[in-house]
């Protein structure tokens, strides 16, 4: 008798994770970062790789996963941190940093653990005491004062610059959280000091985005831009566009390319690039386009048609049927981030070139601009409000760099519609006005915007407005201080 010899199939677990378009194929993917080989062997779009999210819930207590030195207290913190405190920071934008590269250093440097520990007992505190009360509170000035010691010991010991670079990063959101902005842009302006110095002119790792070098070269660009926003008096201290850039001659903007990364760099170089040419040729603004030197009208030109790609590339990707390119809901939020800032930034810097603002091409461009940001900011705002965790009863939250309290408020400032105006202030008085990102209050915002309007503007059936508040604010709206000296300014002149 012969015995029958039934093979059983091997069981493996099914691999969840890969890109989009190997997962629509019902290949396995290799993984490969920033794009999988599979697809660039053979011609097709990678979209990236989606990050993993924990379903939002209710969470009663903190026991932090993996084995860490410290009290129960600094694990609960640190749970807290994962859970909650890393993807706010990081809202919008790339994770891997907040949830990934400081989780991994934690475990072996003692003092970006107690730094991050510390970052989380004053966010934690925040979202329910807000920054005016963690400001004057004992307790906060010496856990900030404490975090600042172990890092002076620790530098002289072992001076890391890698160390020193997170550690700056979560000193300057300690100093956001209490709302201390000198402080903070001390801490900022140091970090993209050393950053400069000892990072971003180092060819050896400039492409590595993988590195935690790479991820810092994703936010402090970023974050250069936010304080120099927020402050009209400072200039960026990175230099970001080549000269090849400049001329015209290399672009900004990659011809093809679905990397969202690639392209959240390359809004930071234009925006970038926007802020040191308006700061550099200042003294032509407004004037016509024949009264301004032909370098600096050309390289203005060139600014201008390198938005204009990215809009164009950013609209084309929003409009591409899930078989062209597939999004997760993650992505899909970065991605209408990106064309906000695209948006505002392009029409801030037509006003400021070529010809006067008062010229109607310019005003219906702008505003054009300016409709389609609010759209997408709308859009935005009410899609992660679904998405997210509930906030805390009274709706405050923090962000670092999302831009947009920022966006809203230059909106409110330099349109001259408005319906535009009143759109844009409502969106700011909604979910963002117990909010803070990073510099940027939205309660001390809208107060700015409100003291500036005439006591008859609302009732003014009108659409066009002959003055801007951002003409109306003169010498408030562009104080060096920022948006903290001008709202103390108008309570002064109310008073």
């Amino acid at each position: 008798m012969v015995a029958t010899i039934t093979q059983v199939r091997r069981s493996t677990p099914k691999v969840r994770t890969g890109c989009a378009t190997c997962k629509i194929r019902k290949v396995k993917c290799d993984e490969a970062r920033p794009k999988c080989h599979r697809c660039v062997s053979t011609g097709r779009i990678c979209p990236g790789y989606e990050q993993a999210s924990s379903p939002p819930s209710q969470i009663k207590s903190y026991n932090i996963p993996f084995k860490v030195p410290g009290s129960r207290t600094d694990r609960e913190l640190l749970h807290f941190y994962c859970c909650e405190a890393a993807s706010s920071l990081s809202r919008f934008s790339e994770t891997t940093l907040w949830t990934r590269v400081i989780l991994q250093r934690i475990q072996h440097q003692p003092v970006i653990r107690n730094a991050v520990v510390a970052l989380s007992c004053l966010y934690r505190d925040y979202m329910t005491l807000g920054s005016s009360q963690l400001q004057v509170s004992a307790k906060h000035i010496n856990i900030i004062a404490k975090s600042h010691s172990q890092l002076r010991t620790y530098l002289i010991r072992d001076a890391s610059t890698e160390v020193a670079l997170i550690c700056s990063l979560i000193f300057y959101t300690f100093e956001c959280l209490v709302g201390n902005i000198e402080q903070a842009l001390w801490h900022l302006d140091q970090g993209l000091t050393l950053f400069q110095r000892c990072y971003y002119n180092n060819t050896n790792v400039a492409n590595d985005t993988e590195s935690t070098y790479g991820q810092l070269k994703a936010i402090f660009p970023r974050l250069d831009i936010h304080a120099s926003v927020f402050s009209p008096g400072r200039v960026p201290i990175l230099i970001l566009a080549l000269p090849g850039q400049i001329s015209g001659s290399i672009p900004i903007v990659p011809n093809q390319t679905t990397s969202l990364s690639e392209l959240e760099y390359a809004l930071v170089v234009l925006q970038n690039w926007t802020l040191w040419h308006l700061a550099t040729y200042l003294e032509y603004k407004e004037l016509p386009a024949g009264e301004i030197p032909s370098d600096v009208l050309i390289e203005g030109l060139h600014l201008e048609s390198q938005f204009q790609e990215l809009e164009d590339i950013l609209e084309q990707l929003s409009a591409s049927p899930p078989t062209v390119v597939s999004y997760t809901s993650t992505q899909h939020q970065r991605l209408t981030l990106l064309q906000c800032e695209a948006l505002v930034f392009h029409a801030v810097l037509l006003e400021n070139i070529f010809k006067s603002p008062d010229d109607p091409d310019i005003s219906l461009q702008c505003a054009s601009k300016f409709d389609h940001a609010l759209a997408h900011i709308s859009t935005l705002l009410s899609s992660s409000s679904s998405d997210e965790q509930k906030k805390a009863a009274s709706n405050r939250e923090f962000t670092l760099s999302t831009n947009l309290v920022a966006m809203l408020y230059f909106i409110c400032l330099k349109t001259t519609s408005r319906r535009i105006l009143l759109s844009a202030l409502s969106l700011m008085e909604g979910s963002l006005l117990e909010s803070r990102d990073g510099l940027w209050n939205g309660n001390m915002a809208v107060g700015v915007i409100r003291g500036m309007m005439p006591e008859n503007y609302m009732n003014d059936e009108s659409d066009y407005m002959l003055v801007r508040l951002e003409d109306l604010g003169d010498g408030i709206v562009d104080a060096n201080g920022g948006l903290d000296e001008a709202f103390q300014m108008l309570q002064i002149e109310q008073k």
